[in-house]
């Protein structure tokens, strides 16, 4: 039978009391920590964009950017992955 350390026990415990440190702070600080900023091709590169219609958007979102994104219309062909 294999041994578990103490240090790998106790991972819940303090799990759980990191957990509740976090719910001591403000909202806005909840926030400001809670989100990583990560750059996305194109989307971060250009200026700001502006669409006359949401088919507008996704036509541009399916031309424009890299599918890995997540930004391209769905077809019964992409559902299968």
């Amino acid at each position: 039978m294999r041994k578990t350390s103490r240090k790998r026990a106790d991972w819940r415990r303090e799990w759980r009391a990191q957990c509740r440190r976090q719910l001591d702070r403000p909202t806005l600080a909840r926030i400001k920590y809670g989100f990583a900023w990560v750059h996305k091709p194109v989307l971060d590169d250009g200026p700001s964009r502006a669409f006359d219609s949401m088919a507008a958007y996704r036509r541009w979102c399916h031309e424009n950017l890299p599918a890995y994104l997540g930004y391209r219309v769905v077809g019964t062909r992409d559902a299968a992955k």
